[in-house]
């Protein structure tokens, strides 16, 4: 139970340390440019061609990076559930409903004291 919520914390402290939600939001940004740049009018289609090729480029190395930045968030979580794979023991002792009734609150509860309380006491 502990290396479950263990994991939970390094996941929701590398969401909160790494560029997660700018890197989405960029991501998004660049598909909305490429919406306004088709509905454009008075651009000719071969200009609106390149414009596309150049957009999905940038589309295509913005979600590599969001997904990456996923992935590595994800990890420790990722790690757990492995080694649970693994050790078919680790499973019944990190899945079961009374670990995960007792993680799911904790997990909560860490979060919201750290994005909550955590900004407004701060350390002289």
């Amino acid at each position: 139970m502990l290396i479950l919520f263990l994991a939970i914390v390094m996941v929701l402290e590398l969401a909160r340390r790494m560029p997660l939600v700018a890197a989405f939001r960029d991501m998004a940004a660049c598909q909305a440019h490429a919406v306004r740049l088709m509905q454009r009018r008075g651009v000719s289609e071969w200009g609106k061609e390149r414009a596309m090729r150049i957009l999905a480029g940038r589309l295509f190395a913005r979600s590599l990076r969001a997904g990456g930045l996923l992935v590595v968030v994800a990890s420790p979580l990722l790690l757990v559930l492995g080694l649970a794979a693994v050790d078919p023991r680790l499973i019944g002792a990190h899945l079961d409903w009374v670990t995960r009734l007792w993680v799911a609150p904790m997990s909560l509860g860490y979060a919201a004291l750290r994005w909550q309380v955590g900004p407004r006491v701060r350390a002289r």
